[in-house]
C-alpha cells in the first residue's frame, strides 16, 4: 500500500504503524514513550501527526505510533499546528522535570527556552511515559507500577517500597528515555530501587554480569539452568563466533 508523508508517497506494510514508516523513511518524529522493543502505548503525544484518508474529508490529528498505515493516507508531521501542540506538550514536561536533559532539548528544538507554567517544588526527572512499568511487565517481573493521578502521578513499587518483585535486571533504568531510575553498578553489586543485588561472575572471564535473581528468574521462565546465563556479553560473541567458525569450517 501506499501513504503520503509530508508530500512523499511510501510504500508500507498493513502491520506497520505511521510512526514506523516515517522512521524508515528518514522522517523525524519525536517520541518519549515509544521504544522499539515494546508495544506502542501513545502516552506522550509528541508524535502527533496530521492525517487524512484519500486527501479528503476533515484533517485528524492522531499518534503516529498507534495508527495503523492505510492505502490512501496523507499525513503531515511538522505543520504549524502540530508543532503548536508538541511546544505545549514540553512547556509542561519542562515544568514538572526540569533538569532532565532530553526534555531540555526536545524543548529547546521546539523553541521552548524555559517553562511559562509555574515548576515542580520537588522536580525529578520522571515524565510518567510508562516505559519502566512496561519493560518489567515485558521481562515478566511486574515489579513496577503507577500511582496518583494528574501533577501527583508517579511510578511505584508495590505497597510503596516493596521491592521484592525487583529481579535486578536493570531493564527499567536502561530503557528510561530520562535517567529517572537510578542504577549503580560496582564491582559485582547493583543497586537499584533501594535493594542491593550481587551479580554472578562470567564462567568465562569472571566479569561481573547479570543478578542472581535475575537469572534465577530466567531459568524459571526457560525452564534452562541458571547457569546457563551467567556468560558476558564479550565472551557470549567469541563463543558465538567460534561457533560460526566451526560450522563453516565443517
Amino acid at each position: 500500500m501506499i501513504v503520503n508523508i509530508n508530500g512523499r508517497d511510501l510504500l508500507a506494510s498493513p502491520e506497520e504503524t505511521l510512526l514506523q514508516v516515517a522512521r524508515r523513511n528518514g522522517i523525524p518524529i519525536p517520541t518519549l514513550c515509544e521504544h522499539a522493543g515494546l508495544e506502542p502505548w501513545g502516552g506522550c503525544r509528541l508524535c502527533v501527526v496530521e492525517m487524512t484518508r484519500g486527501g479528503t474529508g476533515p484533517v485528524r490529528v492522531v499518534p503516529s505510533c498507534l495508527q495503523p498505515v492505510e492505502d490512501g493516507l496523507r499525513v503531515e508531521t511538522h505543520t504549524p499546528r502540530i508543532l503548536r501542540i508538541r511546544a505545549v506538550l514540553l512547556d509542561l514536561l519542562l515544568a514538572r522535570t526540569p533538569d532532565a536533559r532530553r526534555i531540555q532539548e526536545l524543548a529547546l528544538e521546539h523553541g521552548v527556552k524555559r517553562t511559562s507554567f509555574v515548576p515542580r517544588r520537588d522536580p525529578d526527572k520522571c515524565i510518567l511515559c510508562n516505559i519502566c512499568v512496561r519493560a518489567c511487565a515485558a521481562v515478566g517481573a511486574d515489579a513496577l507500577g503507577t500511582a496518583g493521578r494528574g501533577a501527583a502521578g508517579r511510578i511505584s513499587l508495590p505497597f510503596g517500597d516493596d521491592a521484592s518483585a525487583c529481579v535486578g535486571c536493570g531493564a527499567c533504568a536502561l530503557s528510561c528515555p530520562t535517567g529517572a531510575i537510578e542504577m549503580t553498578d560496582r564491582g559485582s553489586e547493583r543497586r537499584i530501587w533501594g535493594r542491593t543485588f550481587q551479580r554472578l561472575p562470567c564462567p568465562s572471564c569472571g566479569a561481573p554480569t547479570l543478578t542472581r535473581e535475575h537469572a534465577a528468574h530466567l531459568a524459571g521462565r526457560s525452564g534452562l539452568p541458571a547457569e546457563s546465563f551467567g556468560a558476558c556479553e564479550r565472551c557470549r560473541r567469541e563463543q558465538a563466533s567460534r561457533l560460526f567458525l566451526d560450522l563453516v569450517g565443517k
